[in-house]
């Protein structure tokens, strides 16, 4: 555009995009996101806000309950949305002490300095483009002043959350004329990243809470299922469609073994679901070496120190009887808690543990699944194909082309 933006963008300093992650997934490969219910109850809404969250103080989850409800009515936002943002800007601790690594404080994570020469005396003075020039607009958010130490205060975070989400909805068609930057679906991203976006998969991640925040409040039913080889088949994580990192076959060790499942983004603490009915054939750990394993009661873990664990860690397979085509077994890893126990039966969507990190040495906890079927592994990309979405290796060429063509989605396969 000739005549660009007036102002120089603004910018989270420091923060980079991870390219192969923003290439795995494009914003038309996601189905339109649910609706937010007319009317909230607050109870409930504190309620689903401790289920995403975990553990809270008693009352913290009315507490922010209410702010969140208040504030995002009187800017016009969607509380699901800020509910999620408190959960994944902080990486799901929901702290309102939480420091971000780029400088993002309190429980949304909020850059001080991205926004602190856009407000004076509580207005917050910005520009869209209008007619064909750039027409100053203002917005008053005068309850609370803005300064960085009062960003660590909860109910002072929340009532900013709102607020700037408000203005970048405003202007989000006009920056991105504006200033270059990738796709993305919703003003949320440059509450992210201010004027350029440069990844639009946190507003995924914040979408996948907020569909989570609408499972717990009750709003929405637990997700789609799936009819394969006989056996209805459901998401392992809430929040479904959920993102695939890592897919069957890719290399490990340096091409020494090859991944036996796929990997699902997730955040440590998530509930794992049994993908379909069945009965619990394992719950226990890998340990080093071939075929070597563990049955354990949920008492035991413990017993077993981390630093012994084999690749797997903490597992649970499950046998589901299928029609025909003979039974389908699958393999939940990695997890940080186990819920259930050898000859247990479990329904499609109950809790088999949580979401961990047990058994890896360096990688961010995320949920490894196995499918087996009578002639060996099955790629769950393929069997559950709508519930989990996304390209696990996407086209390398693709991925690290000239930041020119940066307004170019890359290529799905």
């Amino acid at each position: 555009m000739a005549d660009g933006p007036p102002w120089r963008a603004r910018r989270v300093r420091g923060m980079r995009p991870n390219l192969i992650a923003t290439a795995r997934v494009a914003p038309t490969d996601w189905p339109e996101e649910p609706p937010t219910p007319g009317r909230i109850d607050p109870d409930r809404f504190g309620a689903a806000l401790e289920e995403l969250c975990g553990w809270m103080p008693p009352g913290r989850p009315l507490r922010y309950a209410d702010w969140i409800l208040r504030y995002s009515h009187e800017f016009g936002e969607d509380p699901f949305v800020v509910g999620a943002l408190v959960y994944e800007r902080t990486l799901g601790a929901c702290r309102p002490d939480y420091e971000g690594p780029h400088g993002g404080i309190g429980l949304t994570a909020i850059r001080h300095d991205v926004h602190a020469a856009s407000i004076r005396r509580g207005v917050y003075t910005y520009r869209v483009r209008q007619d064909g020039a750039w027409v100053e607009r203002t917005r008053r958010m005068d309850r609370f002043p803005f300064g960085a130490i009062r960003l660590t205060r909860a109910e002072e975070n929340i009532y900013f959350a709102a607020a700037l989400l408000s203005v970048w909805r405003d202007q989000h068609r006009s920056v991105d004329e504006g200033f270059e930057q990738v796709p993305h679906r919703h003003h949320v991203s440059h509450f992210v990243w201010g004027d350029r976006v440069r990844s639009d998969r946190d507003e995924d991640r914040v979408f996948t809470s907020r569909r989570r925040l609408l499972f717990y409040y009750g709003a929405i039913g637990a997700g789609p299922t799936l009819e394969r080889r006989g056996v209805t088949l459901g998401s392992p994580l809430d929040g479904a469609p959920r993102v695939v990192s890592s897919g069957l076959g890719s290399e490990r060790d340096g091409g020494e073994r090859s991944h036996r499942g796929i990997d699902l983004e997730s955040l440590p603490g998530e509930p794992v679901r049994a993908v379909a009915d069945g009965r619990v054939v394992f719950a226990g750990v890998d340990l080093p070496g071939g075929q070597n394993n563990r049955q354990l009661r949920r008492d035991e873990y413990e017993e077993v120190p981390r630093s012994a664990l084999g690749r797997g860690g903490r597992y649970v397979c499950l046998l589901h009887r299928a029609g025909g085509a003979g039974p389908l077994r699958s393999c939940y890893m990695h997890l940080e808690t186990v819920e259930v126990e050898a000859g247990d039966e479990v329904r499609r969507g109950d809790r088999v543990g949580t979401v961990g990190r047990t058994g890896m040495q360096s990688s961010a906890a995320h949920l490894h699944l196995e499918l087996h079927g009578p002639d060996g592994l099955l790629d769950p990309l393929e069997v559950l194909r709508g519930l989990v979405i996304g390209d696990p290796s996407p086209d390398l060429s693709e991925v690290f082309r000239a930041p020119s063509a940066s307004r170019t989605q890359p290529s799905r396969r």
